[in-house]
């Protein structure tokens, strides 16, 4: 979503700025809508509070977890990061270097990155695919295939397009009717703005302007044919943070904690699933292997529940398609603090991420998250977030590596003191299904525990931060018997290999010396 130094996401600001124009559709009621998920607070285990306490935060028993995995069928847990500098370059590529790849690997233990890719660099003419844009795309690929980071390309809009403030669709895609726009002082407000909602309500309407979603379907398929052969590319992000245009209700994120009305469903269940699924066609048509992520209405980012049912992929095989959502606390931007006694937002998002993985069988991964770390309570609203993750068995990538948000700064060439909390010992491949892990940074702790799998092969590994965490050494043991499995470690990497037993269930620890 950051636009720059980012500033309030768009539902933030409509509740901050309410004078600023923000629509707020009137309730609606429509029996269609699923009792369990009506857009109240009704949960599917009949309860009526939706949220759990934030300062307590205990998922209880979670659904089976379906996870990304790699050639070998191991569970691929990615921690990872994203440059969103790109967005104001004149060839739209990120102010990137192969040092930066490397860092990234090596010294963070990051083993996923969303690469932003922009419409209008990649079909400036319609029907005109840019081939020298998808050269600087590939050129950077290849550092991230050179230091094992597996990588997400993202089709990024922040506003719809440029003409708009931001980022997203060429010019020849803005169909706005003449509706009028006027530029905020706060890039999301124009959202807000009549135009912008046309042409969003005009690009989802398919049967009226169905040229704009062929032309954006087509410019997948070509990127995907591009780099389907590419060994850094893992996925394929359809949309960044989609915007339902006239559907959109502020309701959604209020403080009380109201649901979505029954005309925002409708619009997930109809226009936007119709969307995903006519792109995923396109993709697939050349690209039957890589993994399509797809990213829920932006309101999901503060915690509001989603109903996009689910999708077909077609491809022979198990599904490949991934959850997105973003995570990012209205309160903490609205406020600019955060007081974890208070603000529900972690809670309330994984409570209705665990709502949604009731309805589908859908890996999850945290497409983006993020804080500004000068405000009061920044290093508990991280530390809450990359909690919840890992007690969640959740992917992520945070916003961003760089920038005012980031944990580098590239002027000083230096970290900035939350890269702490972001490093963390972490599974990074999985020879099995995980059912729990956790990093303790104050005591030094991680434990991974989980299940084998028929047909996975492979070592599990761990990243663990032996340079940062661990200066005197560390201890791995195992709840297998001794003598029935066996570890390495790679220096270079900080990449702790381990061998199992036969053994149902293994727990694997890692102490400090």
């Amino acid at each position: 979503m950051n636009v720059g130094s980012r500033g309030l996401n768009p539902i933030a600001a409509c509740l901050v700025l309410a004078a600023s124009g923000c629509q707020e559709t009137e309730p609606t009621s429509d029996a269609s809508v699923d009792a369990s998920i009506d857009g109240t607070t009704t949960t599917s285990d009949g309860s009526t509070d939706a949220f759990l306490a934030p300062d307590a935060f205990d998922p209880g028993p979670l659904p089976p977890r379906r996870f990304v995995t790699d050639e070998l069928g191991r569970a691929l847990i990615l921690h990872g990061t994203q440059d969103g500098s790109g967005k104001d370059d004149p060839e739209r590529s990120p102010a990137l270097t192969e040092d930066d790849v490397a860092r990234m690997a090596d010294d963070w233990g990051l083993d996923f990155f969303r690469y932003l890719v922009f419409w209008d660099a990649l079909e400036p003419m319609p029907g005109v695919i840019d081939e020298a844009y998808l050269d600087r795309i590939e050129a950077r690929l290849d550092w991230f295939a050179a230091h094992g980071i597996h990588v997400m390309l993202d089709m990024h809009q922040d506003v719809y397009a440029r003409r708009f403030c931001c980022d997203g669709a060429p010019e020849w895609a803005i169909r706005d009717d003449g509706e009028p726009f006027t530029l905020q002082s706060t890039w999301s407000l124009n959202y807000f703005q009549p135009a912008v909602m046309r042409a969003f309500d005009n690009f989802w309407a398919y049967e009226e302007h169905r040229d704009l979603q062929d032309h954006y379907a087509a410019a997948w398929e070509a990127l995907a044919s591009r780099f389907r052969d590419h060994p850094a590319v893992l996925g394929y992000d359809l949309m960044n943070e989609p915007w339902p245009g006239s559907a959109f209700d502020s309701r959604e994120l209020r403080p009380d904690g109201a649901g979505p009305s029954a005309s925002t469903a409708e619009f997930d269940r109809t226009l936007f699933a119709s969307f995903y699924e006519r792109v995923i066609a396109r993709v697939r048509a050349v690209d039957t292997e890589h993994w399509i992520f797809v990213e829920p209405r932006n309101t999901a980012a503060g915690g509001a529940m989603q109903f996009v049912p689910e999708l077909d992929d077609p491809r022979a095989g198990p599904s490949r398609i991934v959850w997105a959502p973003h995570l990012y606390s209205v309160r903490y931007e609205a406020s600019m603090s955060y007081d974890r006694g208070e603000d529900l937002t972690v809670s309330r998002w994984a409570r209705s991420r665990e709502e949604e993985t009731r309805l589908h069988d859908w890996p999850i991964l945290m497409g983006e998250f993020g804080m500004d770390p000068s405000y009061p309570g920044a290093s508990e609203y991280l530390d809450d977030v990359l909690a919840m993750a890992d007690e969640t068995r959740i992917s992520w990538a945070y916003w961003t590596f760089n920038g005012s948000w980031g944990f580098w700064d590239p002027v000083a060439g230096a970290e900035r003191p939350h890269v702490a909390q972001i490093v963390r010992a972490y599974p990074q491949r999985v020879a099995g299904t995980p059912t729990a892990w956790s990093w303790d940074r104050a005591t030094r702790t991680f434990s991974l525990t989980f299940e084998a799998a028929a047909g996975v092969t492979g070592e599990t590994e761990i990243f663990v931060p032996a340079a940062r965490f661990y200066p005197a050494g560390f201890d791995v043991s195992s709840s297998d018997a001794d003598g029935t499995w066996s570890y390495t470690f790679d220096d270079a990497h900080q990449r702790v290999s381990i061998v199992a037993s036969d053994d149902t269930t293994h727990t694997i620890t890692i102490t400090p010396r």
